[in-house]
């Protein structure tokens, strides 16, 4: 009886120790299959390699880009890393993650690089972001993250780029042309321009004695006639290029992209 038990208790360790090796062996693989196929199709991606962030402000930065996603249905990816910066050829690389079968039709992406003396980044936006994030707009957020990611406050630049890039992809980009930018100018030039000419006017009104009139007597004058000639008037109008969306394309699909950023 007592060798039936051994025999059943050696059975039951010798089986528990095999299942205890196999999932040292194994799990790890099943997590990192998990894990990969989790990122595969995330609509959300921060891929930290340069540990700008910690823990907590990860997950806050990942909060602010779902809500891009569940309000604009366009995906956030946000890569960094120490190894790859400006001198080495990321665009490149970038454009591969961009154009890869399992990236998200719409998508905004951001890099950065704090690489040693080469530190750079640069936004790119895919699909609808395409249109929304010209490159006067991704000029426009990255400038406005310039001053935080000069004094290493990453996190603060971060949280500025979800938050213009959350306004910018709900506004149209002929707002800014138009309503927020031109119309206000102008209206307001206008406004400054009377109120500096209407003196100047008011002033000089009924003394002009320049006409030719007032040196020439016309009753008594050999003039018969008068004819304004001008010369070299001929004017060639060129249509201006537009150079607002800056989207580009190298094989794969287009995309629109800012200027890249040193810090």
């Amino acid at each position: 009886m007592i060798k039936k038990l051994t025999a059943i208790f050696t059975a039951i360790s010798c089986h528990a120790k095999n299942t205890l090796i196999f999932s040292a062996l194994f799990l790890p693989l099943l997590l990192s299959c998990l894990i990969a196929g989790k990122d595969a199709s995330a609509k959300t991606v921060i891929s930290d390699n340069a540990h700008m962030l910690t823990a907590e402000e990860t997950e806050l930065i990942q909060k602010s880009c779902d809500s891009i996603l569940d309000r604009h249905n366009a995906s956030v990816y946000i890569l960094t890393s120490d190894k790859i910066g400006i001198d080495d050829n990321y665009d490149a690389y970038m454009e591969q993650v961009g154009n890869d079968s399992k990236a998200p039709k719409n998508l905004v992406l951001l890099f950065i690089s704090t690489k040693k003396d080469a530190r750079v980044y640069q936004i790119y936006g895919y699909g609808t972001a395409q249109k929304q994030l010209t490159h006067k707009r991704c000029n426009k957020v990255m400038d406005h993250m310039q001053r935080n990611m000069k004094k290493g406050n990453y996190y603060e630049a971060l949280n500025i780029f979800c938050n213009e890039v959350d306004t910018y992809m709900g506004r149209s980009p002929k707002l800014d042309s138009l309503f927020f930018q031109s119309i206000p100018q102008l209206i307001f030039s206008l406004l400054i321009s009377l109120l500096i000419i209407l003196p100047s006017v008011r002033k000089t009104a009924g003394r002009n004695t320049v006409a030719a009139r007032n040196y020439i007597d016309e009753g008594h004058s050999r003039l018969l006639g008068r004819i304004d000639h001008f010369r070299y008037m001929n004017v060639h109008r060129v249509k201006k290029a537009d150079t607002s969306s800056h989207s580009s394309s190298s094989g794969g699909r287009s995309h629109s992209s800012g200027t890249p950023h040193s810090f």
